[in-house]
C-alpha cells in the first residue's frame, strides 16, 4: 500500500468523524505532532510527551475527565483504524491508460491515468 495513499485515506476518515471524536482527535494528534517535530530522538519525544500530557491538556480544554478523555480517543483510534483496514481491502488501481489515450498511447508515454477504487 502507498503511504501517501493511506495518509490521504486517514485524513478523509477523520475529516469524516463526528464533530466532537473530530475535534478531540485533532487537538491530541496536534500536540503529539508538534513534540515530535521538536524531538531528535525517540527519547526526548517520550520525555516531551510527559511533560507536556496532551491528553491531560485535552481533558481542560473538553472539559472532560482524564479517563474519559484517554477512553475516547481509544475508541477514536479503533474506529480510525478499523475504517483504514476497510478501505485498504477495498482498495484498487484500475489503468485506464489505454481508454483514455485510445490508440494515441505510444504517443503520449509519460501520462497515465489510474482509477482509484476504495
Amino acid at each position: 500500500m502507498n503511504e501517501k495513499m493511506m495518509e490521504i485515506f486517514a485524513r478523509d476518515i477523520v475529516a469524516s468523524l463526528p464533530r466532537k471524536k473530530r475535534k478531540l482527535y485533532q487537538f491530541i494528534e496536534g500536540i503529539e505532532d508538534s513534540l515530535a517535530q521538536q524531538s531528535e530522538t525517540k527519547k526526548q519525544f517520550l520525555t516531551l510527551l510527559k511533560e507536556q500530557l496532551p491528553h491531560l491538556q485535552a481533558a481542560n480544554r473538553f472539559n472532560m475527565q482524564l479517563d474519559e478523555i484517554v477512553k475516547l480517543m481509544h475508541e477514536i483510534e479503533d474506529e480510525i483504524n478499523e475504517k483504514l483496514d476497510s478501505r485498504i481491502k477495498n482498495y484498487k488501481w484500475i489503468d485506464y491508460t489505454e481508454q483514455v489515450h485510445g490508440n494515441q498511447v505510444e504517443t503520449i508515454k509519460n501520462t497515465q491515468y489510474f482509477l482509484v477504487l476504495s
